[in-house]
């Protein structure tokens, strides 16, 4: 099956939407659009997700040795856009962020959030799986932001 197709393919199932978080240690944000999270383990609480290897966020997440996830809401589209393109911590220029325990930084205004320390990273062809230890979390409230057939969706409303 060629590439793009397969893409296509994997594009139907449709996905939460979050940001990685991440910092070099030096004041500099990272972060990094990411629909392939997921959760991997309650005891120890593990979580993991997919970053392509040239990624510019995966040398702060080694070198941090953590990373965070915010789970964005139905109305963070224009975030996601910003966190999806090419670039560094200039992505954050125009949103607001607090941290928690391991200093990485939480979108605010997210459904919920997770503080991770870094665990694994495994092989994964193109891209590496990083799994992460779960350090600090919150639920927040709202509806989330869904991506399926290449465009954002939101939850029907009953």
């Amino acid at each position: 099956m060629d590439s793009k197709t397969l893409r296509n393919l994997f594009g139907q199932f449709a996905t939460g939407v979050t940001v990685i978080g991440s910092h070099n240690g030096e004041g500099d944000k990272f972060g990094l659009t990411v629909n392939s999270f997921s959760s991997v383990s309650l005891d120890p609480p593990l979580v993991m997700f997919c970053i392509i290897r040239n990624s510019g966020s995966l040398e702060p997440i080694q070198q941090s040795e953590s990373f965070s996830v915010s789970i964005l809401a139905a109305d963070q589209e224009n975030i996601s856009n910003t966190m999806a393109k090419k670039g560094g911590s200039e992505k954050f220029d125009d949103v607001a962020t607090f941290t928690a325990e391991t200093g990485a930084p939480i979108i605010t205004g997210n459904i919920g959030w997770l503080d991770c320390k870094l665990w694994k990273l495994h092989d994964g062809g193109d891209h590496l799986i990083v799994v992460g230890e779960v350090v600090a979390g919150e639920i927040g409230e709202g509806e989330p932001l869904l991506f399926a057939g290449g465009r954002y969706a939101r939850l029907a409303k009953n």
